[in-house]
């Protein structure tokens, strides 16, 4: 089995943790959209590494991204990348993060130099808390 080695905008970058979510379902939704004013950021998610949407403009209406767990592999790491920094410095993002129980608001900042990152980890036992 060939290894293909993380893309080099994860590799060169820090990629900033920005929370860790211990979710109870294997089925996580993911919407983003930019935070605050429309202002051309450009990003790009990356779901363990790989490529889950290329170079998208954040709009009102959400990039939306549904994330399956698999129980065998629990941890599960959600990269944004700015391609750009749009007209407004750094490039910034609402995540809205939906389970069947849970629900998480996130602010993320993307730029040349850092990326951000979610964690999730998947846990059936979970209590069954909203945030």
């Amino acid at each position: 089995k060939k290894i293909i080695p993380p893309p080099e905008v994860i590799r060169t970058r820090s990629n900033e943790l920005v929370k860790t979510i211990t979710v109870n379902t294997n089925d996580v939704i993911l919407k983003i959209y930019d935070n605050g004013e429309i202002d051309g950021d450009t990003v790009s998610v990356f779901v363990n590494k790989k490529s889950v949407i290329d170079h998208q403009m954040l709009k009102t209406q959400p990039l939306k991204l549904e994330v399956l767990i698999d129980p065998k592999h629990p941890l599960q790491e959600v990269v944004m990348v700015g391609e750009n920094l749009g007209q407004i410095p750094p490039n910034t993002a609402l995540m809205v993060v939906t389970t069947s129980t849970q629900r998480y608001q996130l602010y993320l900042t993307a730029d040349d130099q850092k990326n951000a990152l979610v964690r999730f980890i998947y846990d059936p036992t979970a209590a069954k808390k909203k945030n």
